[in-house]
């Protein structure tokens, strides 16, 4: 039987196929990418392993399409004092703000 190591390592490994597959084929098949993108996020709760902050971003948290601005997302920059950037997926609606840091100058 195999360690718990090697089991995460191993759901790493088929998570990245997955998420690198679905990122080359959302413009010739958007089911299919989301399909990976399906699978590739229940490996990683099955395997109790924690997405990074820059994938989980990449994928609509809804409908698991992966978000390319201009073909399945809308990326708008909110200004103000508290800057924001809004990304709105095409395909279901689903808005998510996140929070911009200031520059220091």
């Amino acid at each position: 039987m195999k360690s718990v190591r090697e089991l995460r390592d191993l759901a790493w490994q088929r998570i990245k196929i997955l998420l690198r597959l679905a990122d080359n084929t959302i413009r010739s098949d958007e089911a299919l990418a989301r399909r990976y993108v399906e699978l590739a996020f229940r490996i990683a709760a099955k395997a109790r392993l924690r997405l990074p902050r820059s994938l989980k971003r990449r994928y609509c948290r809804r409908c698991k399409v992966p978000l390319v601005p201009g073909l399945t997302a809308r990326v708008r920059i909110k200004g103000g004092e508290d800057g924001r950037l809004i990304v709105t997926c095409l395909r279901c609606g689903y808005v998510r703000r996140y929070p911009l840091r200031k520059r220091s100058t």
